[in-house]
């Protein structure tokens, strides 16, 4: 055994000591005393490690010491992914907005980080919605009117500052949105998580939705004139009333085998859907999904 492991085992047991100490005395930050928490058998497997390989192997102690340090570390990883894909109600951010009597449109827009999301139509002239998540999450809305258009901004961002493992998770937002004006944009777009558009009782115009990791479900009414383009990375699946005449483009895997009633649409060689017989097109939407695109 060279001097250098004779050395390494002091080291660890000193190294022990020494964290649980600062611990005491409230020394460590509470995210990182909570990680070494758990990381704590790991130091136990140093040291059994060490009285095992030390005398046995050339550079046995410090062996022990980089196993340890790869436990830590997959203790932490999985330890993370866990509680960051757990639901949280931590958090609460209510919106509650009354739309003055002149207006006559909405403006909404979203961005969101880990978050399932719900749209739907809200009687008389209500603006509102809930976000429920972790105190990883701060939800900041701005509103404003402008004219006779009112307008929420809606961002997710992450609180900063180190933050204990039962603190991060995802969160979910649920939007009411007033069937009694048109809603002339509404944009929303999310790192992860699915989201679900029921709109028909709403009067849509301009929709652009995408989100980087999840599935998209949404559900229109007969909103002439509409523009949607809708992207994600998992599966789309949307229900189109058979009064409205769509034109909808298909994109990315998913344009590969859709799902459609070839009694109401006809596939054209450029991937688009077209309403069958001479009906003119009332609405366009783009369908660009990594999944199944599913037309009903």
């Amino acid at each position: 055994m060279t001097a250098l492991d004779r050395l390494s085992l002091p080291v660890i047991v000193l190294l022990a000591a020494a964290l649980w100490i600062a611990h005491s005395l409230n020394l460590i930050p509470p995210a990182l005393a909570d990680l070494l928490a758990r990381a704590a058998p790991a130091l136990l497997i140093a040291l059994g490690l060490a009285l095992l390989l030390g005398r046995r192997a050339p550079y046995g102690n410090w062996m022990a010491l980089g196993v340890t340090l790869a436990l830590v570390s997959s203790v932490a990883a999985i330890s993370f992914n866990r509680e960051a894909g757990t639901f949280r109600e931590d958090y609460i951010e209510t919106l509650d907005y009354t739309l003055p009597p002149n207006v006559v449109a909405v403006r909404l827009s979203a961005e969101l980080r880990r978050t399932e999301t719900s749209v739907r139509a809200a009687e008389g002239r209500a603006l509102s919605g809930e976000f429920r998540g972790s105190l990883e999450s701060l939800l900041t809305p701005s509103y404003r009117v402008e004219g006779d258009v009112a307008v929420l901004t809606i961002q997710e961002k992450r609180r900063g500052g180190l933050l204990t493992l039962e603190q991060v998770g995802r969160g979910r937002l649920t939007l009411h949105l007033p069937a009694a004006v048109t809603v002339e944009e509404l944009t929303i777009s999310a790192a992860e998580g699915n989201l679900t558009l029921e709109a028909e009782r709403l009067t849509l115009r301009n929709v652009q939705i995408k989100l980087s990791s999840g599935d998209l479900s949404a559900q229109f009414g007969k909103s002439v004139g509409l523009l949607a383009d809708l992207k994600a990375s998992g599966a789309i699946a949307v229900r189109i009333p058979a009064e409205l005449a769509a034109e909808i483009a298909l994109r990315g895997n998913g344009a590969n085998a859709p799902r459609f009633d070839e009694a109401v649409y006809t596939r054209r060689i450029d991937n688009v859907l077209v309403p069958s017989g001479a009906a003119e097109t009332q609405a366009q939407l783009t369908l660009e999904a990594g999944g199944t695109i599913t037309v009903e």
